[in-house]
């Protein structure tokens, strides 16, 4: 049973987890005025999505921000922890220490950029928010990677 994935694995991993955080750090240069637009026309579609089904909610481009901020996090959460486990099939969770301050210390880059863009702020709730989605990804990749190893006999 290998112990780790190969070498080209890695190499992958690792840079699909970076551009996903340069990702985010795009999008947190965003002056508010286009950051503004961006959600207000992804709020316009899951808005009608919801009405098309049915659905009532009482849905604000405020809450459409934090979902994403969250999303976004948990992504690279799952991301992050698939490098581990791209270094230790066995057990992704032995590198737990470094997947969660990788995630929380993008997530206090990412609020830091915004204090120097134009309309934004850094927030210690965003913080707050985008670690417990690193948290939540973190957990869903465990999880995600147990069962696979599970059916794969890894």
């Amino acid at each position: 049973m290998a112990r780790s994935s190969n070498k080209r694995f890695k190499i992958t991993m690792l840079v699909l987890t970076a551009l996903l955080i340069c990702f985010a750090f795009a999008h947190s240069m965003m002056p508010a005025s286009v950051s503004s637009l961006e959600s207000s026309a992804f709020f316009d579609f899951i808005y009608g999505v919801m009405k098309t089904l049915g659905i009532k909610a009482d849905l604000t481009e405020h809450i459409i921000r934090k979902a994403a901020h969250f999303t976004e996090f948990c992504a690279i959460g799952f991301m992050c922890t698939g490098c581990a486990y791209a270094f230790c099939k066995a057990k992704p969770s032995k590198y737990t220490v470094q997947v969660l301050f990788t995630g929380l210390a993008t997530a206090v880059c990412d609020e830091t950029i915004q204090l120097n863009v134009p309309g934004r702020a850094g927030l210690i709730t965003d913080v707050l928010i985008d670690f417990s989605g690193v948290l939540t990804g973190f957990a869903v990749a465990l999880a995600f990677f147990w069962i696979y190893r599970k059916i794969r006999k890894i």
